[in-house]
């Protein structure tokens, strides 16, 4: 896995002037830098791949998959419907203390010294 770092202020000058060309220059920009047709190529070839995963998903679980109903049960022994009937302060209360619990609770993993972690 590549280290993301912050781009340098002319790569930030050249992607801002990308940004502005429209379909044709860019196809033109593209045509007079074959890197970037790899680049463009490596992109489709992966985001083929995540559709084929993804399509491979879907029909794995597609008997199973409906939309959630007001008697599901939803968190602890409430159900969709009891959740979303309480008041806001209340459904966050709730959210917060299964999240402070979850994160207690979580395994502890070793982690490479150079794992890139998304931000956000």
């Amino acid at each position: 896995m590549r280290m993301r770092t912050i781009p340098s202020r002319h790569v930030q000058q050249v992607a801002e002037l990308v940004r502005r060309l429209n379909r044709d220059e860019i196809r033109e920009l593209v045509r007079l830098v074959p890197q970037l047709q790899l680049e463009q190529e490596e992109v489709a070839r992966r985001r083929e791949d995540l559709m084929q995963w993804a399509r491979g998903q879907m029909a794995q679980h597609a008997g199973q998959a409906r939309p959630m109903r007001e008697e599901d049960a939803f968190i602890g022994d409430m159900t969709v419907e009891a959740y979303f009937a309480l008041p806001e302060p209340e459904r966050e209360r709730i959210w917060d203390e299964l999240y402070a619990t979850a994160i207690e609770t979580a395994q502890e993993r070793e982690v490479s010294p150079n794992a890139v972690v998304p931000a956000g």
